[in-house]
């Protein structure tokens, strides 16, 4: 097999990987953020950053009421003020947090992106919910390399017993 095929068999199972992995996470609302969170330099010196912790992190009906709290990742203080968005399917609304660095709102279902930033700090990390066990987002991934792998290898199989019957008969 020539090194031109090799290659344009190589980029070819890229590209497909890649539309394959963006379809199904869209497909499912995964966020890449989420899975690509470890992809965050890491360095030593950080600066101010706003955390955002929700409680409860699964809600289990709509109209639960979800508590959403801002801390700073230096002073481990709540942010009082700290402007905190909450998006589902492109609607957003703007919520500010109390002097316990609180912001309270009533769940309205599905996947909702929360994200907190003030004036001077850093914004927070988007957060989820209802958060996602990170062993079914493994578990997809894992699914999902395993069949394009056995399809690319199938295909290759095929095409060199396609090229060897083809020598056999010649």
């Amino acid at each position: 097999m020539r090194k031109k095929d090799v290659a344009t068999i190589v980029l070819v199972f890229i590209l497909v990987f890649f539309i394959i992995f963006i379809g199904i996470t869209q497909i499912l609302g995964v966020p890449l953020w989420w899975i690509f969170g470890w992809m965050i330099p890491l360095s030593i010196v950080q600066p101010p950053k706003l955390v955002v912790e929700v409680y409860p992190d699964t809600p289990l009906k709509i109209g639960e009421m979800i508590t959403v709290t801002v801390t700073n990742s230096s002073s481990k203080l709540p942010v009082e003020g700290a402007e905190v968005s909450v998006m589902k399917d492109g609607i957003s609304i703007t919520l500010y947090t109390d002097p316990q660095g609180k912001a309270y709102f009533e769940y309205f279902g599905e996947v909702t992106i929360i994200i907190a930033q003030q004036a001077g700090i850093n914004p927070s990390t988007p957060v989820s919910i209802p958060k996602l066990p990170d062993g079914w987002i493994r578990n997809t991934l894992l699914s999902l390399g395993i069949a394009v792998v056995g399809g690319v290898v199938s295909g290759f199989t095929t095409r060199l017993l396609k090229q060897r019957k083809k020598c056999k008969y010649s």
